[in-house]
Parts: structure tokens; C-alpha cells; sequence
């Protein structure tokens, strides 16, 4: 028959329904885990200081161009490129930012009123006042502490051994001088108080401030800078944000002067060398032109060029001159005709033209005379006597004209030489002068743009732009950042549920234990589990009209059973076996009560005790483990069935029992003579029920030798004992064949979840299979219900159960 008392086959599947009735039975575990770290989240609050953010917005400007700047453009670029956020940020958080802003503020300086957890600093309220007295850099890297009360006289240190001081007066600790100076005219009002004054090195502060510090863009095409600043005290928040927007726009504007002082500067060097360099320039100027006689190249170049006009032009004209003379030579030669000469054809000799109209005004007195007088007229012949020497004089005097006329001439040539060759140096002259005139300009304006370079620095040192504007300056306002309630109390909660839920979740994790029918299910879903027996603190038998937990549970059994066994025509009595895996698993206490609830039904019940090697079916019916039992009786064939049977036990009139008797040296083969089966087939027909306590199956072939004589094997399992491996090898013993017809009990189910209490029951008595179960003859208590005490672990959880009711 398949199997009709599992409600619905095993699902591998995640049920939440079960998670949870899991984690239940445990919840004072999470309530006091719970309210622990609230408490605690609570005490933290309480005393944790309040961290608060102070911010504010500025605008980087931008200063790449000078505020005053002349129309000329020059070599310079006076100020910085476009403004870079990414570096301006940097700059901002850097420590030498950051130091001139602890050094102005004096933050290596704090004053703290002590409290009983935690010290309050006074920033700008604190009555009184140090004042160290030695220099910056032997500060910078020096720490101590000061524990001081004010008194009516002045104020005593601890470190000074509590001794009366007063104000203004020079004292020494650590090698470092300082003053002590009242800060306010009430000084009575803080009589008897005490201050925590700390010096800090340089270096914490700045380490301080940079992870104090923060600063962002306000939006990523913005040039708005947010700068915040997270602290104690918001007043002294405010202030170092302030400040350091103060020194940081200090510090652009020193840094754009400074550059304006070195252009200042250098303007001023490079004056003193252009200077001498024009001098020089134009003293070589001036005495190249005295050198080459000119005033300048344009003027030279035109005097030269008409020099050379001029004596080409000399030179034409004397050759004329010349030409002209020839010509007027060859018409005198002597003893030629006497005829007039050529006259105003550009002589330019005196004597030749006065030789020349002389010689003409004759020879026309001669031809007028020859026309009215004769040869021999004296005037005709005194003026032909005087031609032949007038024309001597011409001829003499054109001859001396051509001589001069040719020296003129060569002499012109000379000149004209000389001047060609000044005329041929006008180009070199001109590279010159201009290359000396260029290097003169170059100095000049070289010299005029510095002279403007240095009034336009001079005009905007003194008109330095702010590196910054300041949108928003950081007030007393800040927000509270730390500690979030909100998130600390969620954190506790979670701390709170997560600690028990992952003890919880280990504990099941690690657990190889069953605890009830769904366990078990889960490994045997395709074999019936006929009923689970509830966890009874002393173990009790099931009387008449019983009507308490234990006995529905059998009841429950009863039924079950009913549907499991065969038909039986034959009107015998059914043999059920009672076993388990391990000694402490409940067999015979199952076995009894199962009896006990058959017999409520009117049916008559035999008990045989089966387990030969550590019986204790004695035990609990109050019999004598020495009377005779099965054992005598498988032994001895001259031992009647009848003798060994023992009539009304508990006072029930239906109920019969046949103990094991004495232990023998070899069970196994003692229940497998025949005698066993023989036996059973004599009782069948008195009996309804036969249940017969049998021996643990785990290594121990007792029970597995007789099996075959049953109409049902319970296998009983214990809740919180039993381990998962051993219900898998039951299991494969009825996959083997070996158990044909099997059912199981989970017995002690709830006893984990009484009242948060787990109770153990003392399982080392013998039986075992290399898990510490030592099976053997006699081992363990004899009281299989003895409570033992509990684990430490379990009486620290019990306790703080009770505290927690409490």
C-alpha cells in the first residue's frame, strides 16, 4: 500500500510557513538580542558628540587677463591661464592652505571643559587664555597638555604640580615658555573649574583639517564651489571655512602680485642693459656717418648719383668742346685759303672766338676792298699781311683750348672714377646703416614696451582682482550629519534580529539531528510515518480513558496501524516489531504504550521482550530482570511457552508480557534457532497483537534475522537524537528487502520548543556503530529516563531567559 499518512509528497522546495515555525519557539532569543543592541544603540546616541556640517559657496574666478592692459600687444602674459577647478580644489585642501589657516586661527591651541564621558571644547568662551612664547617653527611639532583650575588667586596646573599661579606671569613646561592671561572681567564666576588645555603639532591639525575638510563643484558645468567642513563645535566650523576662504583668496592675490613684483623687477634690470646697448648703437651710428661723410644713405645715395650725372654731362660737353675745335682747326690750317670761319658754333674759349672775329672782321674788310681796289693797295696788303699771323694766333690758340680742353677731361675722369666707386658702395652702405638703424629701432621699442610693462604692472599690483567671490559664508547654521538615529537604531535592529537568526540558522545548518516527521519525511518520503509521539518530560503509561497528548498521539498510531497491516483471514494475531537504529530511541517505551492503546480496544496484546542483549522491558513493567523469559525458552526445549508468559501486567487484564530473561552469550544465533518463530506461531492463535520488542538494527543482525516474521516493523526514531545518516541506513534496509514492511515514529517530538527549554536524555548506554553508540552487553544506565544535566551553553541561554521575564 503507498504510503497514506504522509499529507503530500516530500517538496525540495522553499517553504516559508515552515522557515518560520522554525525560528518561533526562539524568540526570546531575538526579543533580548533585540533590546540589547537597541539599549546600546540608545547609550551610544547618548553619549556619541553630534557631528554638524558647516558650508559655504564661492566662485573661482577667473584671472587669466589683467584687469589694465595697454592697446599694444607685446612678449609678456602677466597672470594665469583659464581656471581650472580641478587644481583650484587641490589647492584649496592643500597643507599649506590649510597651515596658514591653522596658524591664523591658532587650532594647535584647544580648550576643553572636562565632562564625565566626554569633553566639551570651548572655542572663543573659555575664560582663559594661553599665550606661547616661543616661535612658530619650535611649536610646530610639539604636543602637551595642560589640566588646569581656576582659583581666586590665579590657577594651578597639574602638570606643575597644582601650585598656586597667577595671570601674566611667565611660566615653563616641557622646555616651552608660556603666559596664562585672564579672557574675561568675570573671572569669579569660574572659580574651582577645571580646562583641559592641548597643544597640538602642526602636522595633526593638518591632518585634521584636510579629512575635516571637503571640497565639490556645486554641479559639474558650474565654476561654484562648495567648501563644508564637518566638527563639534559649529562656530569654530564656520570660522575655519571662512578662513580659509579668506586665505585662499589671500594667497591668489599674493601670488598674482608677486608676479606683477617680478615683472616690476625685471622691467627694471632689463632697462639698465637696453640702455647702454642703445648708446652704444647710436654712437656707432654716429661714427659711421662721420666715416662715410653722410647724414643719411638717401642723401648720400643722391649726392653720389648726381655727382655722376654732372661729370658724364662734363665729359659730353668737353668732347664737344673738343669735336668743335677740330673742326674749326682743320679750316686754318697754314698756307690754306683765306676764308671766313664758322663763328658762335659753341666755342667756349674766349681767345678762339676773339682769334676767330678778328680773322672774320678781316677777311670781310679784305673781300670788300678787293671789289673796288687792286692788289696793290696797301690796306689790302697790310691785311693780308696780318691774316697768315691772325690765323697762326687761331690755330695756336684752338691747339692750347684742345690741350686744356683734354686735361679737363682726364681730370673729370678721376673725379668721376673716385665718385662711381662711392656710388657702387650705396648698397653695402645702405645694408649697413638700415641693419644698424633695425638693431637701433629694435632697442627702442624693446625699451618702450618694457617702460609700458612696467606701468601696467604697476597699475594692476595695486589693482589685484580677489581670486574668489564669495556667494554664501559658512554660518552658525550647519546641519546635523552624525550620528543618523534614523540609521544606528536600523543598524541595532538588524544587529539585533541578524545575531540570533545567524546562531539559529548555524545551529540548523550544522544540525544532523531530526527533529520531527518533516525531517524524517525528507528522507523517507516514499515510506509511511505512522505518528509522532510528543516529548514527555517523565515517561508515563497510557492508563483507561486516557485523554492526555500522549495518548491521542498512540491513538493516532493505532489507527495508522490498522491501515498498514494485512488482511487476516486466518483470525491470527498481527506480529509487530518495535525497533530502532540505536539504544534511547524509545522502542520499548513504544512498544508498551502501543500495547496499552490496542487494549483499550478490547484486543488481547503479547509483549515479547526480543532484545537479547540489553533488555529493558523489565524495567519498565517492574518485573525481575532474573525471571524466566525468551531467552530460557529458546534455550531449553523443555521450557513450555506458558511458563514464560507473565498474565495482567499494569493491572491490564488484556495485556500479557514475555520478558528477554537472561542475557545469553550468543543472541543472534539463540532468535534464529526456529524456537522464536515456533513460538510466535503458538501465541497467534491466542492472541491479537503480537509486539515484539527487538534489538537496535544498526550493526546488530538480531532484529534482521527475524523481520521475516512480521506484519509490520516500526522503526522508532527520536526527536533531537536520532541522526540523519542512521535514518538513511533504516531506509536502505528496506531497499535492500531486508525490512519488507516498515513504518516509522518520530518519538520526543517538541522537546526543543518547551517553553524555549531542550531537555536530553542520557542515549550512551551501549548501542553503536562507530558513532559513539557502544552497543555490548550491559553498558550505560538503567534508567533510560534519567535527565541529565544540562550543557553549559543551555543554562546560560536558560538563565538569560529568566532574566529576561524578570
Amino acid at each position: 500500500m503507498e504510503n497514506q499518512f504522509s499529507t503530500q509528497e516530500n517538496k525540495k522546495g522553499f517553504d516559508i510557513r515552515l522557515e518560520i515555525n522554525k525560528y518561533l519557539p526562539f524568540w526570546f532569543w531575538f526579543v533580548g538580542f533585540t533590546a540589547a543592541t537597541l539599549f546600546i544603540a540608545n547609550f551610544y546616541l547618548r553619549y556619541t558628540p553630534i557631528v554638524y556640517q558647516n558650508s559655504a559657496k564661492i566662485k573661482i574666478l577667473d584671472n587669466s587677463n589683467s584687469p589694465f592692459k595697454m592697446s599694444t600687444e607685446g612678449v609678456f602674459i602677466v597672470g594665469k591661464s583659464k581656471a581650472k577647478l580641478g587644481n583650484d580644489l587641490q589647492i584649496i585642501k592643500s597643507n599649506r592652505i590649510l597651515k596658514e589657516v591653522a596658524r591664523e586661527l591658532n587650532l594647535t591651541t584647544t580648550y576643553y571643559l572636562p565632562g564625565r564621558i566626554m569633553n566639551s571644547e570651548q572655542w572663543k568662551n573659555c575664560p582663559v587664555k594661553i599665550e606661547w612664547l616661543s616661535t612658530a617653527d619650535e611649536l610646530d611639532e610639539k604636543s602637551l597638555s595642560l589640566n588646569l583650575t581656576i582659583t581666586k588667586k590665579g590657577f594651578k596646573i597639574e602638570e606643575l604640580g597644582n601650585k598656586e599661579m597667577i595671570f601674566d606671569k611667565k611660566y615653563v613646561i616641557n622646555t616651552i615658555p608660556f603666559k596664562i592671561k585672564s579672557n574675561t572681567r568675570q573671572l569669579a564666576v569660574y572659580y574651582n573649574k577645571k580646562y583641559l588645555i592641548q597643544k597640538l603639532s602642526l602636522s595633526e591639525v593638518v591632518g585634521y583639517l584636510s579629512g575635516s575638510v571637503s571640497a565639490s563643484v556645486l554641479t559639474d558645468e558650474s565654476d561654484v564651489v562648495v567648501l563644508s567642513m564637518r566638527g563639534l563645535n559649529q562656530e569654530k566650523s564656520k570660522d575655519i571655512v571662512n578662513c580659509l576662504i579668506k586665505v585662499y583668496n589671500e594667497d591668489g592675490i599674493k601670488d598674482r602680485q608677486l608676479a606683477f613684483k617680478n615683472t616690476i623687477q625685471f622691467v627694471n634690470d632689463r632697462f639698465q642693459y637696453l640702455v647702454n646697448e642703445l648708446d652704444s648703437i647710436e654712437n656707432y651710428k654716429i661714427s659711421y656717418k662721420k666715416k662715410n661723410d653722410m647724414n643719411s644713405i638717401a642723401e648720400f645715395s643722391g649726392i653720389t648719383a648726381g655727382r655722376k650725372s654732372t661729370y658724364e654731362e662734363k665729359i659730353l660737353d668737353l668732347e664737344n668742346q673738343m669735336a668743335m675745335s677740330t673742326f674749326l682747326g682743320i679750316g686754318i690750317k697754314p698756307g690754306s685759303n683765306f676764308k671766313a670761319l664758322p663763328t658762335n658754333i659753341g666755342i667756349l674759349n674766349v681767345n678762339v672766338n676773339l682769334f676767330v672775329s678778328a680773322y672774320n672782321d678781316l677777311i670781310s674788310e679784305r673781300d670788300k676792298l678787293m671789289i673796288s681796289a687792286g692788289k696793290n693797295n696797301p690796306t689790302l696788303k697790310s691785311i693780308n699781311e696780318k691774316l697768315p699771323a691772325l690765323q697762326e694766333n687761331i690755330f695756336s690758340a684752338i691747339k692750347l683750348y684742345k690741350e686744356e680742353i683734354q686735361a679737363s677731361i682726364k681730370n673729370i675722369k678721376n673725379i668721376q672714377s673716385k665718385n662711381n666707386s662711392l656710388y657702387s658702395s650705396v648698397p653695402e652702405k645702405e645694408k649697413i646703416f638700415r641693419s644698424i638703424e633695425r638693431q637701433q629701432n629694435i632697442k627702442e621699442s624693446l625699451y618702450l614696451l618694457l617702460l609700458q610693462k612696467r606701468e601696467e604692472a604697476g597699475i594692476n599690483m595695486a589693482i589685484t582682482q580677489p581670486s574668489v567671490k564669495v556667494l554664501e559664508y559658512a554660518s552658525s547654521n550647519g546641519y546635523k550629519v552624525a550620528p543618523n538615529n534614523n540609521s544606528i537604531y536600523l543598524i541595532a535592529l538588524i544587529i539585533g534580529l541578524g545575531i540570533p537568526l545567524l546562531l539559529i540558522f548555524a545551529k540548523f545548518y550544522f544540525d544532523n539531528k531530526i527533529h520531527n516527521k518533516i525531517d524524517v519525511k525528507n528522507i523517507v518520503n516514499d515510506i509511511p510515518i505512522i505518528g509522532e509521539i510528543p516529548f514527555i518530560k517523565e515517561d508515563r503509561y497510557i492508563h483507561v480513558n486516557d485523554r492526555t497528548v500522549l495518548a491521542e498521539a498512540y491513538r493516532n498510531v493505532r489507527t495508522n496501524i490498522n491501515y498498514l497491516l494485512p488482511v487476516n483471514n486466518k483470525k491470527d494475531a498481527y506480529v509487530i516489531f518495535s525497533t530502532s537504529s540505536i539504544k534511547g530511541e524509545g522502542k520499548t517505551f513504544n512498544a508498551i504504550n502501543l500495547a496499552l492503546i490496542l487494549t483499550q480496544m478490547k484486543k488481547k496484546v503479547l509483549i515479547i521482550g526480543g532484545d537479547l542483549r540489553n533488555p529493558q522491558l523489565h524495567k519498565y513493567i517492574g518485573l525481575q530482570k532474573e525471571r524466566i523469559g525468551l531467552t530460557n525458552y529458546l534455550y531449553n526445549q523443555e521450557v513450555e511457552y506458558k511458563s514464560i508468559i507473565n498474565k495482567n501486567i499494569l493491572d491490564n487484564q488484556y495485556l500479557d508480557v514475555i520478558i528477554s530473561g537472561s542475557i545469553p552469550p550468543n543472541p543472534a544465533e539463540l532468535i534464529s534457532n526456529g524456537r522464536f518463530e515456533e513460538l510466535l506461531n503458538i501465541v497467534k492463535a491466542e492472541y491479537d497483537y503480537i509486539i515484539v520488542d527487538s534489538a537496535p538494527t544498526l550493526l546488530v543482525t538480531d532484529t534482521l534475522l527475524i523481520t521475516y516474521l512480521s506484519d509490520l516493523v516500526i522503526y522508532v526514531t527520536r526527536a533531537d537524537m536520532t541522526d540523519k545518516h542512521i535514518v538513511e541506513y533504516s531506509r536502505d534496509l528496506h531497499l535492500q528487502g531486508k525490512i519488507k514492511k516498515i513504518a516509522y515514529i518520530v518519538n520526543s517530538v517538541g522537546l526543543i520548543y518547551v517553553y524555549g527549554y531542550k531537555y536530553k536524555y542520557n542515549y550512551s548506554y551501549g548501542y553503536g556503530y562507530n558513532y559513539n553508540y557502544g552497543y555490548g552487553y550491559g553498558y550505560g544506565s538503567d534508567n533510560d529516563n534519567e535527565e541529565i544535566e544540562k550543557s553549559t551553553f543551555e543554562k546560560m541561554i536558560s538563565k538569560f531567559k529568566d532574566t529576561f521575564k524578570t
